[in-house]
C-alpha cells in the first residue's frame, strides 16, 4: 500500500499533487461504508513523519479514490530506544463535523429559521444538505474549495419533507442517509474520468449493490481463514415518542405489549421558539414534522450484526473488481 500526501499549490483541498509517505514501520488503512474510515501510521519518531504529516494534512493511497486527514500526532517515549510516533486520522468526510445547520440562514438573517429539506429522496436530500452548507453557502469563506456533493444512486427511495434539527452537519448527515441505508464516499479529483467530472471532488451519495447471488465467501472452498460472529437486538427499538417544548407525539412501530420498546427523540427545535402551545393548522403541521423526525430516529437503527471475516488471499472474489465496498455478498461459514 503506497500512501502519498497532496501538496496543493493553492487551497489545501484543492488535491493536484503528491508526495510518497515513507520510513514507516506500520501502516493501516481502513474504509466505511457509512461511518468514517480510518488510518494508522506508526514510524520512528527520527524519520522526520510529524515535520511531514503535520494535523490537516490530506492523504489518499494509490488503489483507492478516499482522502483521510491527518488529525492526531501520539509520541511514546522510552528510555532504551528511539521514540516512536502513531499519526491517525479519518476520512474526508470527517471534516463535515466543522459545518453546522443553520449556518447558511444566519448569515443572511439575524431570525431564527428552521433548515427544511424539500419532500425529495433521501439521496438528493443528504447531497442538498452538504452542498447547501460547503457548495453554494451564503458566504464565500463557508465553502470548501474543489468539493461537490452528488449522487449515483437511482430508484426509490423515502420521500417526505424533514425538518433537520441543530448540530454538526455530519451527525445529521449520518442519521439521514441511514433511513435508506445510503453510503457516503469520497472520489477525489483525478485525470482518469471516475465518476463525472475528474476536475472537482466529490462526496458521493451511494448505495451498495447486491452481489450476493455471485460473490460467494466459502469456507468450504477456502475463501475464508477466520470467521466471528455477534447477532443482538438488546438496542433495537420499535416505536418513538418525539417530545418537544409544548407539543408530543407517539410514533407507534409493529412491536406490542412484551415486544413493544420506545426510544426517545429530542424534537424541542419543532416548537422550541413558540410562546405558547400551537392550535390548528400550525399544531397539525409540527406533529407532522414529529411524525417524520421518529420515523427516521428508528430507520435509522441497525440490528447488530458483526461478522468478522478474514478473506484468504486465494479467493477467486477479488475487492474493487468483484466488489466493492457497501455490496451485498453471500458469507457461507
Amino acid at each position: 500500500m503506497d500512501l502519498f500526501k497532496f501538496k496543493p499549490t493553492s487551497d489545501p483541498t484543492v488535491l493536484e499533487k503528491g508526495e510518497r509517505i515513507n520510513k514507516t514501520e506500520s501502516k493501516m488503512w481502513t474504509e466505511r461504508y457509512r461511518d468514517s474510515g480510518e488510518f494508522e501510521i506508526t514510524a520512528r519518531l527520527s524519520s522526520g513523519l510529524k515535520e511531514f504529516l503535520p494535523e490537516g494534512t490530506l492523504i489518499s493511497h494509490t488503489n483507492t479514490y478516499e482522502v483521510m486527514i491527518v488529525e492526531n500526532h501520539e509520541i511514546k517515549e522510552d528510555i532504551s530506544s528511539d521514540p516512536e510516533i502513531r499519526i491517525t486520522g479519518r476520512t474526508m468526510d470527517s471534516w463535515l463535523e466543522n459545518r453546522v445547520i443553520g449556518i447558511e440562514r444566519a448569515r443572511v438573517s439575524t431570525t431564527v429559521s428552521e433548515y427544511t429539506l424539500a419532500a425529495i429522496q433521501t439521496y438528493h436530500q443528504a447531497a442538498t444538505l452538504i452542498n447547501d452548507h460547503i457548495y453554494t453557502p451564503a458566504n464565500a469563506n463557508d465553502a470548501l474549495s474543489n468539493f461537490v456533493a452528488a449522487n449515483t444512486v437511482t430508484g426509490t427511495a423515502t420521500v417526505e419533507s424533514r425538518q433537520i434539527k441543530p448540530g454538526d452537519l455530519h451527525a445529521q448527515l449520518m442519521e439521514l442517509l441511514a433511513v435508506d441505508d445510503l453510503g457516503i464516499r469520497t472520489i477525489r479529483r483525478n485525470s482518469f474520468g471516475v465518476v463525472g467530472s475528474p476536475t472537482i471532488s466529490r462526496f458521493e451519495i451511494y448505495k451498495g449493490v447486491d452481489r450476493s447471488a455471485k460473490v460467494i465467501f466459502s469456507w468450504r472452498h477456502g475463501d475464508l481463514e477466520s470467521v466471528e460472529y455477534l447477532f443482538s437486538g438488546k438496542k433495537l427499538k420499535n416505536s418513538a415518542l418525539v417530545k418537544g417544548r409544548y407539543v408530543w407525539q407517539i410514533v407507534d412501530g409493529t412491536g406490542v405489549k412484551y415486544n413493544r420498546r420506545f426510544m426517545y427523540v429530542d424534537g424541542d427545535d419543532l416548537d422550541g421558539n413558540l410562546s405558547a402551545p400551537p392550535t390548528g393548522t400550525a399544531l397539525t403541521t409540527i406533529l407532522g414534522k414529529m411524525t417524520t423526525r421518529g420515523k427516521q430516529a428508528l430507520k435509522s437503527q441497525t440490528q447488530v450484526t458483526i461478522s468478522r471475516t478474514d478473506v484468504s488471499e486465494t479467493s477467486k472474489n477479488r475487492y474493487r473488481i468483484d466488489y466493492n465496498l457497501g455490496d451485498i455478498v453471500t458469507l457461507d461459514g
